[in-house]
Parts: C-alpha cells; structure tokens; sequence
C-alpha cells in the first residue's frame, strides 16, 4: 500500500486506475481516478466514510466519467458559482443594463445559496426540485433572517439589501427565476457540463389557486390628479414641499423627477428605456392639424426587447415640459442622457435612478388619509415608477386605442396587452377589434355574442357552458 495515501482501497474492477482513499484518519474518502486518452488524474470527494460503500459510489462515478470523456463532455470539477459568473459575462453585451443587473442580483440571492457551491456536472433533476422548498422558505432560515436585520453596503445591488423585497413571493416572480435557471442550466448542457437538459417550472411551486398573475397596479384618475398638482408643488419647492434647507442640485433632482414621471406616463416607456433616452432620441413633427407631436425614438440598445422603436407623446404640454427641463439641466448635448449626472472625473453622463425619489415622493403625497399617501393603491399593492407605464396603457384602451397601435408603441406583444389590459377594454373597443376585419353579415349576432363574453370577464363571474356556447357563435359568423 503506498504510503501517500491513508486507508487506499483499489477497485476490483478496474484496478489501480481507480482508487479510494482517506485524507484524514477518520474523514470520508476520495477518489483517484485515471481515464484512458485523459492526461493525468481526475481526484474527487465521494463524502462517504464505509469503505464499501464509498468504492461503489466511485465506481458509478468511474462510469460517468468514462461516458462522458467517451462524448466529449468536460470533466473538469466547475462549481455552479464560477459557471455562472462565466456565462453572465457573455450575456451582457446582450443585456439591457437593467437586465444584466436583475439576472446577477437573483442568482446571487438565491440561486447561489442553493447550488452556488456543487459541481455543475452534479446537478440532476432532483436537485433542481429541490429549489423551491428552499427558495419558499428562504425568508425564514439563519441566512434569510440576517439578511432582514442587515442593510450592508448596498453600492446599489438589491442583492445586499432585503428591505424591498417581498417574503412572500409572487407567482410572477418565480415565474421569472424558474427562466434564469433553465437558462443556465441549458448552458451548461450546451458547453458539455451537463449530459441532458433539465427543466424546473414554477408551476410546481405553488399551488393552482396562488398561480394568478398579479397585475402591479396603477392610478385611478382622481389619484393622478392629486399626484401631478403635487408633483408640480414639490418641483417649485411650495406649499407642503417647501423645504428652506433645500440647495440647487436637491431643487434640480425634483425638476428631473417630475419630467420623468411625466414623460414616462405620456409614453408608456419601459423604466429602463426612459433612463437611457438621449437628448439626441427626441425629435418633434407636425400632425395633419397642424399640431406638435413629440416623437421619442428608443434604442435597440436600451430596450428590453432589443428592438428599435419609435414612441409617440400622448399629452399636450409635454413639449413645454421638455423644453423648460432643457434649460434647467447642465448637459443638454445631443448625446448627454436627459436624466443622467456627470461627476467631475467623467466625460459621459450616466443613467439616475429615480425610484427611490419616487416611492420617498409618494409615501408622503396625501390622498384620502391614507397611512402611506400614493404609495399603495386601495388594494394596498405597491405602485413603482413601472406603474406609469402602466397609466399610459389603461389609458389609451380606456379612449379605444386600437390594441394592435398600442402594442406597437410599448414595444410588446398583442398577447401581453390583452393579457395585462384587456380588463380595461370597452365592450365597444373590444367588439370592433374582433370585428373590424368581418363583413357585416351577421355582425349583430357576433356582436351579441361578443357582448356576453364582456359582460362576464367585467362582473368577474364566469359561466364556462355560457362562454363556450358564445365564442361557438362567434366562429359560426366567420
């Protein structure tokens, strides 16, 4: 028995090209292990101390081994933590900042706290099962727990804070981190790591009746009322915003505030998009009436999607709104970020985050007694500046937009408008969608038919046998 290993046991089978050993007295054993057309040796941990047992699991993982070298797959011992840092590095000239931001910042709150730390070429099925045990009850373990207590060096990643995030989270949410992994773990199948494709789904992490889509809500229009004389008070710093301790750059973070809440809600801009617009993306045209319109142009770049588009202003002194904050602002050039800050060492301006100032202005904008002013709607669901996108949707449905316009003009999807909005869609608007490509024959009858189908989805009660019988009567007028 060779001296430099402690207890070494040689396999039967394969002899002297596999063998466990101790690297303690009493520790659990390793492996040696020499694969033909490999150079040198592959050494891992098994975490069994029965000697028996230990030389079965290494010959299993012999086998592996030998199936994957025989396939070309990497044997390299990689930990899912250095696996990801790797794969997010060639994701991000692909990302929005936002996005790069977002996938780094739930990894590292959760996904690595679950598997930051195994072999990527360990991960199974029933490991990635196991995540939403973890990640439901996250909130309530040694780690979740200090989290909550701590607010340490945040230097602007969520991931350091727990102060904003929900305990309880929504299916959205999982939804959207089940996504992340699937795609890595689909990268780690792509570059050899892993031998088949592993899939987890957030279908399996709640049950059916807390699997609704929460809609984030938005302004009633008495509350936006309230919220834009407020806004307009807290940018001259008058009235219950008069602050005499306040300097000129405090007063001009209150001018950018109220033109991106402005701005954002007469476009229905992505928060990211707006944060990221350039002076140089505004241009202004005439309508058939001879009227202004802002036209805002949104990068590739900076849009979510990664597709161009070009937005159109739907209010009638955003103009005046834009011009006024020009003079205001110190960096006007044509590629100078409207809502962007320069320091002294800098030669570009770079993108402000305004959503701290945001939630700070609505928790104390008052409106009807309530504890935490605009903040929360009625509901108590928390409104983001992502809420003023959502403004502008309701709207131009609520003035019989045609949905395929407003898909266009958001930058997304028919599916995901009628998804999100379809609630606020007249029973005439949503008629004349369905029926402004069908000859007038037998329209009344689909009209009644169409009716129906309202007239449940508005009272919130529907009557599937009713529902069938009503879309059978739309498909016969076809």
């Amino acid at each position: 028995m060779s001296a430099t290993y402690k207890d070494r046991h040689d396999s039967k089978i394969y002899g002297s090209r596999l063998i466990i050993f101790r690297r303690t007295d009493d520790g659990a054993f390793s492996f040696r292990a020499k694969i033909e057309g490999r150079k040198g040796y592959i050494r891992r941990t098994i975490k069994e101390t029965n000697p028996d047992k230990a030389l079965v699991l290494a010959e299993q993982e012999y086998e592996n081994l030998r199936v994957r070298h025989k396939g070309g797959f990497s044997l390299k011992e990689l930990s899912v933590d250095k696996f990801f840092n790797e794969w997010i590095q060639t994701q991000q000239t692909r990302l929005t900042d936002s996005r790069y931001k977002w996938k780094t910042s739930v990894y590292e709150r959760y996904v690595s706290g679950f598997m930051g730390r195994k072999n990527i070429t360990d991960i199974n099925k029933k490991v990635v099962d196991g995540y939403w045990s973890y990640r439901l009850n996250f909130w309530n373990t040694k780690e979740g727990q200090e989290r909550i207590q701590l607010n340490e060096k945040r230097l602007g990643a969520k991931s350091k804070s727990s102060n904003n995030v929900a305990k309880k989270p929504s299916f959205a949410t999982l939804r959207a981190e089940a996504s992340l992994i699937n795609e890595l773990l689909r990268a780690a199948v792509d570059e050899g790591h892993l031998l088949r494709t592993i899939k987890i789904s957030a279908q399996d992490a709640l049950p059916k009746e807390d699997r609704m889509v929460q809609h984030r809500d938005t302004f009633t229009n008495d509350e936006w009322r309230v919220l834009t004389s407020n806004l307009y008070n807290y940018y001259l710093c008058r009235g219950r915003w008069k602050d005499t301790r306040i300097n000129t750059f405090h007063r001009f973070q209150r001018h950018m505030l109220r033109t991106f809440v402005l701005l954002s809600a007469s476009t229905g801009l992505r928060t990211g998009e707006c944060k990221n617009l350039r002076y140089s993306d505004f241009r202004i045209e005439m309508d058939e009436d001879g009227k202004k319109v802002l036209l805002v142009s949104v990068r590739g770049e900076t849009s979510k999607v990664r597709r161009g588009r070009t937005a159109v202003a739907h209010s009638d002194n955003i103009i005046g709104v834009l011009e006024e904050y020009k003079k205001a602002s110190p960096h006007t050039e044509d590629n100078d970020l409207v809502f962007g800050s320069r320091r002294k060492s800098e030669d570009e301006t770079t993108p402000v985050d305004l959503s701290t100032q945001f939630r700070n202005f609505l928790n104390r904008c008052p409106y009807e007694d309530r504890k935490e002013g605009l903040r929360l709607s009625v509901d108590g669901k928390a409104r983001t500046l992502y809420s003023l996108r959502h403004f502008f949707a309701i709207q131009r449905l609520r003035q019989n937009v045609d949905i395929y316009q407003l898909a266009t003009t958001m930058g997304t999807g028919v599916t995901q408008i009628r998804n999100h909005y379809g609630r606020h869609i007249s029973g005439d608007a949503f008629i004349k969608e369905l029926t402004k490509y069908e000859s007038k024959r037998g329209q009344n009858a689909k009209n009644a038919a169409v009716r129906k189908l309202v007239d449940m989805v508005e009272s919130g009660v529907l009557n599937e046998e009713m529902a069938m019988e009503a879309f059978r009567q739309v498909a016969e007028q076809r």
